[in-house]
């Protein structure tokens, strides 16, 4: 039995752009686009979207990866959580009412400043908000206003706004990326295996290996392929099930504190939220109860292997100890890293028994073999 473990990497491998670094300057184009594309709002999107806002702030500093964008989500509810008037419990207590405001014509927003910048008290305002939060219209300054009653709400429209940053992502890669997506045969998609079913656990939101690699699409590819969406799929539709989120708060000091109100932004929480764990799960108990029966090999290409997923991976990589894991990496800075990360998520000994390590365009051992042994150079 095999299992392809694939993360965005696998998508980059192919040059495709799918990064967070990506969607954030595809955004900007369309601020400035005097014919932007019709199937999302991405203009007002840029004005009214704080978290849209605060990454392209934060993508001024290093760091363009696709872990960084979950890490700040979790930076994010720290700063909100340790605000000045919280209580004891750890509960965020703002002063309320309260009215957020940013500036429309402004890109820049950073939740770091927000305590200290963005709120004020509201004077004589009257909305319906008694129970949860009301968009203002803009007023004659050109100010984006939020009032909301209770600290509670000020969470759900973070939520909420996270929500719509997803859906706005969802679109870019439905639009830009999937339908766009020909095959080019760049690579040989080759395991070393007589099984022509192949299963893949698929960090990304893309259907790219299938649409690739997929017998049924390209007579000349070997698998039939079964994917399971651990993070959800993309979808052209008005719903969106894509998990998008940080890893689950430690039980240390650091995050000890957060408000159960926060855990809406944990991974684990969006996984059941939206129904992405159910066939990730059939595959878990199929391991565990068949583990004298089957000696399974895990393939893991274009994941970094960090902590956000640690706990998933923990979970499947130990499900059978008959289990082989091929670790394919694209560079000896990646390898190193992976080497350090895969420690931390089965320790020392499992790695030194189970694990290999693969250059993935290796000419015979490799996941993804150049054709006429040319590896594709991203720009």
């Amino acid at each position: 039995m095999d299992i392809l473990i694939i993360g965005n990497g696998f998508d980059l491998a192919h040059g495709l752009k799918t990064s967070y670094k990506d969607f954030l300057d595809f955004c900007k184009e369309q601020m400035k686009a005097s014919n932007p594309v019709t199937y999302f709002d991405y203009k007002r999107c840029l004005k009214t979207n704080l978290w849209m806002k605060h990454f392209i702030e934060r993508q001024k500093q290093p760091g363009d990866t696709w872990i960084d964008l979950e890490n700040e989500i979790l930076n994010i509810v720290k700063i909100i959580n340790k605000h000045p008037t919280a209580t004891n419990s750890g509960t965020v207590s703002l002063f309320c009412p309260q009215v957020l405001t940013c500036n429309l014509s402004e890109l820049s927003f950073s939740f770091n400043q927000f305590k200290d910048k963005y709120f004020r008290r509201p004077n004589n305002i009257k909305c319906k908000a008694t129970n949860n939060y009301e968009i203002l219209s803009p007023s004659n300054n050109n100010l984006y206003e939020v009032y909301f009653e209770k600290p509670r709400y000020f969470i759900n429209f973070l939520y909420d706004q996270l929500r719509e940053f997803t859906k706005a992502f969802e679109q870019y890669l439905s639009n830009e990326i999937m339908t766009k997506l020909v095959r080019d045969d760049k690579y040989i998609l080759t395991l070393p295996t007589s099984n022509t079913r192949l299963c893949v656990l698929s960090f990304n939101y893309t259907d790219t290996c299938f649409k690739l690699y997929d017998h049924s699409r390209n007579p000349n590819t070997e698998y039939s392929i079964e994917t399971i969406f651990i993070h959800g799929k993309v979808q052209n539709s008005n719903d969106c099930g894509l998990v998008l989120g940080t890893k689950t708060f430690k039980s240390s000091d650091d995050y000890a504190a957060i408000s159960p109100d926060f855990n809406i932004f944990k991974k684990h929480y969006q996984r059941h939220k939206y129904g992405t764990i159910e066939s990730y799960q059939d595959l878990l108990k199929k391991l565990i109860n068949q583990e004298q029966k089957i000696k399974p090999v895990f393939h893991i290409i274009g994941h970094s292997l960090e902590e956000t997923d640690h706990k998933i991976l923990r979970h499947i990589l130990t499900a059978n100890k008959n289990a082989t894991i091929k670790i394919y990496y694209h560079s000896e800075d990646a390898q190193e890293k992976m080497m350090r990360n895969i420690d931390d998520i089965i320790g020392e000994e499992e790695v030194m028994t189970r694990v290999q390590f693969i250059d993935q365009h290796d000419t015979k051992r490799g996941i993804l073999r150049p054709v006429n042994n040319e590896v594709l150079t991203l720009s």
